[in-house]
């Protein structure tokens, strides 16, 4: 079985986006980036040591930690999030590494083909890299690299940074580094998503590419749903491919988020806002007098929280009252079949007053 680090490493992978060139005269270059940074997930995936990625500390930490999963409690472990935190920013230190050097770069040779960058603004690069959890290793992390064909040259004034084989590849590091400054413009890096890279905002359709046939399915259904409202979508920009970062989608409709979803290569969620706990109630209680069956469906779909934070609401469902998180306000579908959507879909026609098929 794979290790939590593997499993994030493989997450890397499945969040990259399908190549596409944009530059045919740059085409070769974008592709052999694409395909170097492919090829350290794919090397780390199978060896995390060899690229100073340790997945051991978490997995005995995991191992000892007794969860009592009867307390439906919101649960903080600093430990946990510290080790999670170590072994995450080590598998993304490559991809950050080759993302600072383009951002500093002031251009390419054009007779090597190397990135050209100053020593002063080199410096500021190897600075911010130490920043991160094991900064120890990272002259292990920077020979792996040189390994696998990376050339520093550091003359008096400039750097010269250039791969042994692929001669071209720092013009596609530079076509995503130089896009402009946006809130998506780290995450169409780290998904080398050269398509999307100088575009406004990413589509829906494009975060289709990267989920399950089954999910992508659910997406386009809700989607078709929405289809003929004023409705928006939000996509969150993602901060990191690693597995904790999910596509998050919400719609609003008149001035208000009704519907979104949280996704990745593993993990579907739809849910439905309904922006109040009060409302939940009021419509609780409107689904009980209507229609018991899918009442039943819908009380399953508020998970229960125990915790004693501020937050913490009590919402009636029938002859049941339940406390659920009043930041969420929200049912919350996960890995939902054919029938869950349906369901959902009735339940968001229903709740928003929606008309049209």
């Amino acid at each position: 079985m794979d290790t939590y680090a593997q499993y994030s490493i493989k997450h890397c992978l499945d969040m990259l986006a399908p190549f596409e060139s944009t530059d045919t005269e740059i085409q070769e270059g974008q592709q052999q980036f694409y395909r170097f940074i492919t090829s350290i997930y794919q090397g780390m995936y199978e060896a995390p040591e060899k690229y100073m990625v340790f997945p051991e500390p978490y997995e005995k930490y995991i191992q000892k930690r007794q969860i009592n999963k009867k307390e439906k409690e919101h649960s903080t472990d600093s430990r946990e999030s510290t080790l999670r935190n170590t072994f995450q920013q080590a598998i993304q230190f490559y991809a950050i590494y080759f993302y600072h050097l383009g951002s500093y770069s002031s251009g390419i040779d054009e007779k090597s083909g190397s990135l050209i960058i100053s020593d002063k603004d080199y410096s500021d690069v190897l600075y911010c890299m130490s920043r991160i959890h094991q900064s120890e290793y990272n002259e292990k992390r920077y020979e792996v690299l040189a390994d696998m064909g990376i050339e520093v040259i550091r003359n008096e004034n400039i750097v010269e940074i250039s791969h042994k084989t692929y001669k071209q590849m720092m013009r596609g590091l530079l076509y995503l580094c130089k896009a402009p400054d946006s809130k998506y413009k780290l995450m169409n890096y780290l998904r080398l998503d050269y398509k999307n890279a100088y575009a406004p905002i990413p589509a829906v359709a494009d975060i289709c590419k990267t989920l399950p046939e089954q999910n992508a399915e659910i997406v386009k259904m809700l989607e078709k749903h929405l289809s003929g409202l004023k409705v928006k979508a939000k996509i969150r920009p993602l901060r990191g491919i690693v597995s904790d970062f999910r596509w998050k989608v919400e719609y609003s409709y008149k001035g208000k988020n009704i519907c979104g979803f949280y996704a990745d290569n593993k993990y579907f969620m739809l849910c439905i806002y309904f922006n109040d706990f009060r409302n939940i109630n009021a419509f609780s209680k409107t689904l009980y007098e209507e229609d018991i069956e899918l009442f039943k469906w819908f009380k399953n779909q508020f998970p229960e929280r125990l915790c004693k934070c501020k937050s913490n609401r009590r919402v009636d469902f029938g002859d049941e009252t339940r406390r659920i998180c009043g930041l969420s306000n929200r049912a919350e579908i996960v890995n939902p079949n054919a029938d869950d959507v349906k369901n959902a879909l009735h339940i968001l026609k229903k709740y928003r007053n929606i008309n049209h098929n």
